[in-house]
């Protein structure tokens, strides 16, 4: 196993080997050797969390590196001082340490039963478990609030269920804001960012686990209407909570940053899910015309050209948006790339949970601020478009139910598709996946958004004019979004 200093780790930058030992100063041991064997989360040149072993004994570690190591490193025990002062369990400080060369370590108890809340919402089956999840963090948050501990980080992975109790990690983001009980106002904001974190279909939820915040909080009153308007505050909050998580969401996916690789140089700008950035994948990244003419392919259209590769480990579709003349260039030269904003909606759809084609890498090819050809890398789905699917089927089970729920979800955002036929649906195994992002829009007032959405449903009923049974399905479950939109049922009809 290979011994690593300060300086590598720093220099190494997101390509650091597991595993690993490097040498620290532990209190009272002198210099020592940990066994690094699995790292959790990595902030190239600043801080790495890791699985480690002291003397074999598992331990959950924190190197703090760099200048401000000291620093963060300080920030971190304060964290999880506050949170152990508050009666909230945390996992245990067991030692500080110096890394030679400008670093600190945190050693903590390693909980190996621990599962995320983010985890437990997920395999949640029903609405009584997910009310039981979120009355247990609203006992939590009820007394960091109560001591003045405000958690600045909140996310569902700051929660750990270990031994049937739910434990608050992350001390970094933890701030002793008071020394007396948060106000109301302060409170309110920080619960509207744990909110923020689910969908918003999640939101009737909340007046519960509000209830239960209340009672731990003390927060009695014998009049309805102070309840009430509390009620209307954070779910305000929350709303505009979510708009900022979701631009954050966005703009990820458009840098360098944990989940996403990113170049940019004078004539290239390259994006890919780090995940998925292996040999092969750069390979095709480097010539994307060499895999699409090695390819299959899909559609050859003056706008697109679409191939169907194969990799070693998966099959992936590349997207091609051509340029159709010196004119249209021209035009193209000032404007998004048709491959950003449909790798930017698809990453909005999944932040909003709608399920749409997943990009995997996307090439815009420049002249400095200009832009010229544009490519999109996709999973492939298999499974046949929806228009073919439901015509050739004697008697559709929910498949018409699965499409008129993401189109509900749509108009829930104020989101228009553009071209909403039913080719733009493919049927895979697991349900239906929107495809052909590009001219996807998110309105900002409810009129534009309902002259776009009305062509979007004429586009998608027009689908179904010689099949009655199949429209008339439609025409049933799209009129339910009169209860949002209005007048929506005539835009069905019409």
């Amino acid at each position: 196993m290979e011994s690593v200093d300060t300086q590598f780790l720093i220099s190494a930058g997101w390509d650091i080997p597991t595993p690993f030992r490097m040498s620290v100063s532990k209190p009272g041991c002198g210099l020592v050797e940990i066994e690094c064997v699995q790292i959790y989360r990595l902030l190239p040149g600043k801080r790495i969390v890791m699985l480690a072993r002291d003397q074999g004994e598992p331990i959950l570690v924190k190197a703090f590196l760099g200048r401000n190591a000291n620093r963060n490193a300080a920030r971190e025990v304060r964290g999880i001082e506050a949170i152990a002062k508050a009666g909230v369990c945390t996992p245990e400080l067991l030692w500080v340490a110096e890394i030679p060369g400008s670093g600190r370590m945190l050693a903590l108890h390693f909980l190996p039963d621990a599962v995320s809340l983010f985890h437990q919402w997920d395999q949640a089956d029903n609405v009584a478990e997910k009310n039981e999840i979120l009355s247990s963090v609203m006992q939590i948050m009820s007394r960091l609030h109560q001591n003045g501990v405000i958690q600045k980080d909140i996310h569902l992975a700051n929660f750990m269920l270990s031994n049937d109790k739910f434990h608050m990690i992350d001390g970094g983001g933890i701030q002793q804001k008071y020394s007396v009980s948060a106000s109301e106002e302060t409170s309110l904001l920080n619960l509207a960012n744990f909110f923020a974190q689910f969908q918003a279909q999640n939101d009737d939820l909340v007046p519960s686990a509000l209830k239960v915040y209340e009672q731990a909080r003390g927060w009695t009153s014998d009049a309805l209407d102070v309840s009430e308007q509390r009620l209307l505050k954070l779910l305000a909050e929350i709303t505009r909570c979510r708009k900022i998580r979701k631009r954050n969401h966005i703009g990820k996916s458009l840098r360098n940053c944990t989940r996403f690789v990113c170049r940019s140089s004078f004539r290239r700008f390259m994006v890919c899910e780090r995940s998925a950035y292996n040999n092969e994948l750069q390979g095709l990244l480097r010539h994307p015309d060499r895999f699409i003419a090695d390819g299959k392919l899909l559609k050859n259209g003056n706008s697109a050209t679409v191939a169907l590769v194969h990799l070693s480990d998966r099959p992936l579709v590349i997207k091609r948006y051509n340029i159709k003349g010196i004119l249209h260039g021209a035009r193209r030269l000032f404007r998004k790339s048709r491959a950003r904003v449909s790798w930017s909606n698809a990453w909005h759809m999944e932040f909003l949970g709608i399920p749409a084609l997943k990009p995997v890498a996307m090439i815009e090819n420049r002249i400095g601020p200009f832009r010229t050809s544009a490519y999109l890398i996709t999973e492939y789905v298999e499974g046949p478009d929806a228009l073919h699917c439901l015509r050739e089927m004697a008697d559709p089970k929910g498949e018409p139910e699965a499409l008129a729920q993401i189109i509900q979800k749509l108009s829930e955002s104020w989101i228009s598709h553009g071209d909403l036929k039913a080719t733009n649906f493919l049927m895979a195994r697991y349900g239906p996946v929107i495809i052909d992002l590009d001219a996807m829009q998110e309105h900002k007032n409810q009129s534009t958004f309902r002259r776009a959405f009305r062509n979007d449903l004429k586009r998608f009923m027009a689908n179904w004019e010689d099949y009655p049974a199949l429209s008339d399905r439609f025409m049933g479950l799209l009129s339910e979004l009169d209860k949002r939109h209005g007048k929506q049922t005539d835009l069905v009809r019409n």
